[in-house]
């Protein structure tokens, strides 16, 4: 034990012997300085040359930045900015108002498109309680006009039957009254024939018993032959004159004539009554129609109802509010000024959300094909570098995202007029772990990806 401690004590007494001389010696002290200073620097390069090598096993790349969801805002409107609520690095919430736009202009074309809604919704109101009653109105005077006109038809048509059958029956006791005339006028003539042969008779008989030749009684025979004779002959002169005065049975002509006044009394009563009809069935239709005006109505109240419902959404964009939770990142907005409603144009305001934040890097496209879905990464952010050596614990991520394009061709950039043969970058996206630091967009970054230990690496190993 004293063999091994007497070595020990004796270092430390060397020690403290050449810091003793070093501080007597201002030029010993200074040496050691930059001979500490100098194993530091070489420490550094040390480890630098390390990360070198490091850079070739994996895939390095500085040019990397922090990328968080951005948020253009920008009034929909055309109007006169009132007030502005957030400033650059304000946090909101979503629904916050960040600022609000005049709203006069809006606000009286709302009240009078409300006001055109209002009274045409009155209308329709007013229309739909009275065109019931005007349409049951309507189809009750047509319902009472029809059953007039079928009255009407019915004593026209019963009144031309009975005409009809009058005139026939009046016809017929004519006919049989002139063939009774007629016949009463031949029985007088062959009376009057016999008559006179009766009278000649007697003459002859008178003639005869004059003469001696016959006796009295012939001449009283004849003599009552010839009373006969006269006394048929009266009889049938007085048979014609009664058959003459006798009028036939029947209507007579002259009520033929009041019926048939009749009749065109109810055929003008007929037609009037049709007119009546039409006018009931055009009631009806212009009743029809007012159920028309009302679906026009209806349809002009939900075109007003729209213009409310428009300028409704409009007066809600006068108030600008905030669509995420995060922060004003860009401002660019003086109350007094004028906005325009134009999407094209550059937003007023910018918000990031820092609660979905990730890593764009641009890989050389000669590295990515060792790049894998999946693979892990390491981060160092500049912002977050330590002040002494060394660039500090990294932060952990994961590759989310390559890109299948090159970074020109996301660009844009036209076509070269001569080829220059270049190596391009491919955008790959890093997701990170654990709690924000208090990134910022647009941060740089460094970044170390490790090939191999990706999704894909994994399905390629897995049997």
């Amino acid at each position: 034990m004293v063999m091994l401690e007497e070595p020990e004590s004796k270092r430390r007494t060397t020690l403290i012997v050449i810091i003793q001389r070093a501080i007597r010696r201002p030029y010993l002290f200074m040496a050691a300085v930059v001979l500490v200073i100098g194993a530091i620097w070489f420490f550094r390069l040390a480890v630098q040359e390390f990360l070198l090598i490091d850079r070739l096993i994996n895939v390095y790349t500085n040019d990397a930045q922090v990328q968080m969801d951005t948020y253009a805002v920008r009034p929909a409107l055309t109007a006169k900015v009132l007030e502005v609520l957030v400033h650059e690095g304000t946090p909101v919430q979503k629904g916050d108002i960040l600022l609000r736009l005049d709203q006069q202009d809006i606000l009286a074309q709302l009240r009078q498109a409300e006001a055109e809604a209002e009274g045409i919704t009155r209308q329709i109101h007013e229309m739909q309680e009275e065109l019931p009653l005007t349409l049951e109105k309507a189809q009750n005077e047509v319902r009472r006009a029809e059953a007039m006109v079928e009255t009407k038809e019915q004593a026209y048509r019963r009144a031309q039957v009975l005409l009809s059958v009058e005139r026939e029956q009046t016809d017929n006791m004519v006919q049989e009254h002139a063939a009774s005339i007629e016949a009463a006028r031949a029985r007088l003539q062959d009376q009057e024939s016999a008559a006179r042969e009766v009278q000649m008779t007697l003459e002859r008989t008178r003639s005869l018993f004059a003469d001696g030749i016959v006796s009295q009684d012939r001449l009283d025979a004849a003599q009552i032959g010839l009373d006969r004779s006269q006394a048929r002959l009266a009889m049938s002169r007085e048979q014609l004159r009664e058959a003459q005065m006798r009028y036939p049975s029947g209507e007579s002509p002259e009520m033929i004539r009041v019926r048939e006044q009749d009749i065109k009394r109810l055929a003008a009563e007929l037609k009037e009554q049709q007119t009546v009809l039409d006018l009931a069935h055009t009631n009806l239709r212009l009743a029809k129609v007012g159920e028309q005006k009302l679906h026009v109505l209806q349809a002009k109240q939900k075109e007003a109802q729209a213009k409310v419902d428009f300028y409704s959404l409009k007066l809600d964009k006068t108030t600008v509010r905030s669509p995420i939770d995060g922060i004003v990142a860009y401002r660019d907005i003086e109350p007094g000024e004028m906005v325009e409603g134009d999407p094209s144009n550059p937003p007023v305001m910018v918000l990031h959300n820092p609660h979905n934040r990730w890593i764009a890097a641009n890989v050389w496209e000669s590295d990515i094909s060792r790049v894998q879905m999946g693979d892990e990464v390491e981060v160092w952010i500049d912002a977050f570098k330590p002040r002494a050596l060394g660039r500090g614990k990294p932060f952990k991520g994961k590759v989310v995202r390559i890109n299948p394009s090159t970074s020109s061709e996301v660009a844009g950039l036209p076509p070269e007029r001569f080829f220059t043969r270049r190596e391009r970058k491919i955008s790959v996206g890093v997701s990170l772990e654990g709690e924000d630091p208090g990134l910022r967009a647009g941060m740089l970054a460094e970044v170390l990806i490790h090939p191999g230990g990706g999704a894909v690496a994994n399905e390629r190993k897995s049997p």
